[in-house]
C-alpha cells in the first residue's frame, strides 16, 4: 500500500481530531481515507446527497475479491448508478453550477458581512514595515487572483479601526476567512446566475461556506501559515508589500492602508453586474506598487510582457520566455504553476488578455497596459 506524507494547517487537523474524540471517525488516518473515496465519487459524478446516504463515513474493512474496499466499492457504485438503476456514468456538471452554498445564505448573513468589509477611516495606528518581508519572494502559483488580498486589507483595517490595535493573526484568522467565504459564496451565486464562464468568474480565489480546505487554502495563500514552532510562512498579502508581521500580530503596511481604502466595485458597490472584482485604480495601484517594491514579481511580468509583445502568446512560449529567470531547481510542474498563476494576476490587473481559439488560448496585451507608465514595457 502507497504511503504518503501531507501537510496541514493547525486549524485543520484539529478540526479533524475533534471528530475523531467525538466519535464521527476512527483515527486521523481514516478521516482522510473516507474523504479521499468521497472526493473520487464527486469526481465521478455522484451528488454530495447520494454519498450522505450511502453513509459517508463509513470505514473500508478491506476487499472481497475485487481488490477494493467496502466503502471504496460502495462509493464506485454511487457514481456510476444513473438516475434509472443502470450503469451508465452520469455526465459532470459545468463548473458554474457544481455549487451553489451561496443560495442557503441569508441576507442578514450577506449584510453582516459587506458591513464588516465597508469602508471606514484609517485606523490611528503606525502602519507596519515589511522588513520581516523577504523582497526576492514570489507569490505562490495558485494565487490566480487578487481581490481575495484586496478583501484581507479591507478587513484588517477595519479591525484595527475598531479595536485600536492590529490582531494577532490566530485571533482573527477564523473570522476573516468566515467573511470571506461568505462572500465567496455570494459572488458564487452571481457568476450562476450571469452564466459567466470560467476565466469570468468573480468568485475564483475565494473560499466558499462549507467548504473547509477552501478556507485553510485562502488563508495559508494569501495571508500566511503558521505553524506550531511559530514558523511564519507569509502568504501573498505579505509578498506584495501590503502588510507584515511582528512575531505573531500582523498589521498593514502603509501601501496596505493604502489600497484598502480605494473603492472596489464588490465591497463598496455590491454590484452583481460587474465586470471586474478590481477597479481600475486599484489595478494601476498594484501595478505601481509591484514595480516599486516587489522586484521578482515584477521582473517575471516584465518578462511576460515583454515576450507577448514580441509575438511570443502562446503558454509554451512564455513558460519558455521565463524559464531562464526562475530557480534552475524547480520541476516542470512548478514551473508550470507559477506561470499559470503568474498570467491569471496579469490578466486581473487588466493587463493582459486572453483570447481563445477552440480549446487553444493566447495573450495579448490589454488596453490597460499601454496607458501605464510604470510598466515599462
Amino acid at each position: 500500500m502507497p504511503l504518503m506524507a501531507m501537510n496541514l494547517s493547525d486549524t485543520l487537523f484539529a478540526t479533524i481530531k475533534e471528530l475523531v474524540e467525538r466519535g464521527k471517525y476512527q483515527s486521523p488516518e481514516s478521516f482522510l481515507e473516507i474523504a479521499a473515496f468521497n472526493q473520487l465519487a464527486l469526481e465521478r459524478g455522484a451528488s454530495p446527497a447520494e454519498i450522505i446516504g450511502r453513509g459517508h463515513r463509513k470505514v473500508g474493512d478491506g476487499g472481497n475479491g475485487d481488490g477494493l474496499p467496502k466503502h471504496s466499492r460502495l462509493m464506485a457504485s454511487v457514481a456510476e448508478a444513473s438516475p434509472g438503476g443502470g450503469s451508465t456514468r452520469r455526465a459532470a456538471q459545468p463548473v458554474a453550477q457544481a455549487r451553489q452554498d451561496g443560495a442557503t445564505l441569508t441576507e442578514a448573513e450577506y449584510g453582516d458581512a459587506f458591513r464588516r468589509l465597508a469602508h471606514v477611516p484609517r485606523p490611528g495606528l503606525a502602519p507596519f514595515h515589511a522588513s520581516r518581508n523577504r523582497h526576492d519572494d514570489r507569490p505562490f502559483g495558485q494565487v490566480n487572483r487578487l481581490f481575495p488580498v484586496k478583501l484581507a486589507c479591507r478587513w484588517l483595517a477595519n479591525f484595527a479601526a475598531i479595536e485600536g490595535k492590529w490582531p494577532e493573526y490566530e485571533q482573527i484568522s477564523d473570522s476573516l476567512a468566515d467573511d470571506a467565504a461568505t462572500i465567496g459564496s455570494l459572488l458564487e451565486s452571481w457568476d450562476i446566475k450571469a452564466n459567466r464562464k470560467r476565466d469570468e468568474l468573480l468568485a475564483t480565489g475565494l473560499p466558499k461556506r462549507g467548504n473547509p480546505a477552501s478556507r485553510d487554502r485562502f488563508l495559508s495563500q494569501i495571508l500566511a501559515r503558521v505553524t506550531r514552532s511559530g514558523a511564519i510562512y507569509p502568504g501573498a498579502i505579505c509578498t506584495y508589500q501590503l502588510a507584515g508581521f511582528d512575531h505573531f500580530t500582523i498589521g498593514l503596511t502603509e501601501q496596505g492602508l493604502v489600497f484598502s481604502e480605494r473603492v472596489n466595485p464588490i465591497l463598496d458597490k455590491q454590484d452583481a453586474d460587474a465586470n471586474e472584482t478590481l477597479s481600475s485604480k486599484e489595478s494601476e495601484y498594484l501595478v505601481g506598487l509591484v514595480m516599486a517594491r516587489v522586484p521578482a514579481e515584477r521582473d517575471d511580468m516584465r518578462t511576460v510582457l515583454q515576450a507577448v509583445a514580441a509575438g511570443k502568446t502562446t503558454p509554451t512560449e512564455l513558460t519558455e520566455a521565463l524559464r531562464p529567470g526562475l530557480p534552475s531547481d524547480w520541476t516542470d510542474a512548478s514551473l508550470q504553476t507559477h506561470v499559470s498563476g503568474l498570467v491569471a494576476r496579469l490578466c486581473d490587473l487588466r493587463v493582459l488578455r486572453r483570447k481563445w481559439l477552440g480549446r487553444n488560448v493566447n495573450y495579448e496585451l490589454a488596453q490597460f497596459a499601454l496607458s501605464v507608465k510604470s510598466l515599462q514595457l
